[in-house]
């Protein structure tokens, strides 16, 4: 009678931890997804081209035999460096289509922008680097206007921790990116603008 009057609250503790491992494992995953930042793509580009303007980002990280195109991008206001900015790289068709591997910004405020932070990624890594504190990160946004930032280079140098970040212009691949953009929201307020700029382009 005593044994088993010892093993009761034994017994009891176990169950319950048992029965609570399960709420212990889900708020472990709950703080763990929650610790990961999120980029999500803009499902529209439903802005004000009178008042506001779009930032277009593009991205690339060579690392050994490895190629990861932008997944994410953050920026900044330079006047409220405290409240970033997140957008992720929008998908070229449906669910299970790829990523365009371009970030478009919407329904920015006139002002001048910093790209703190970018996020590539492929199907066998990703990564996440903060952008060097440079004024070649930063671009000027304007009302009514597409902005194209270029396209950001990121090399991994074999055998080495070192990283060589560039900022690469060209007309056709910048034609490129916005002929993506377009395809995904051509029926948004900027499509006629975002046609009129890779025209413009040509």
């Amino acid at each position: 009678m005593n044994l088993n009057s010892a093993r009761l609250p034994l017994l009891i503790t176990l169950c319950c931890g048992l029965i609570n491992g399960c709420g212990v494992t889900e708020q472990i995953k709950q703080n763990y997804q929650e610790s990961m930042q999120t980029y999500y793509a803009p499902e529209s580009l439903e802005s004000n081209t009178q008042s506001t303007g779009i930032l277009l980002v593009d991205a690339v990280t060579t690392k050994i035999a490895n190629t990861m195109p932008l997944s994410g991008v953050a920026i900044v206001n330079v006047n409220d460096a405290g409240k970033e900015i997140t957008i992720g790289s929008f998908k070229t068709g449906g669910l299970l289509s790829q990523q365009s591997g371009v970030v478009i910004i919407p329904n920015l405020q006139p002002g001048i922008y910093k790209i703190v932070k970018i996020r590539t990624q492929n199907v066998n890594m990703w990564e996440t680097l903060n952008m060097p504190d440079t004024k070649e990160f930063e671009v000027e946004i304007s009302a009514g206007k597409p902005i194209y930032f270029g396209q950001i280079q990121v090399k991994h140098p074999f055998a080495s921790t070192d990283r060589a970040i560039s900022v690469k212009h060209d007309k056709t691949r910048e034609s490129e990116s916005w002929k993506l953009v377009l395809d995904k929201y051509s029926e948004s307020p900027w499509g006629a603008i975002i046609d009129a700029q890779i025209n413009a382009l040509k």
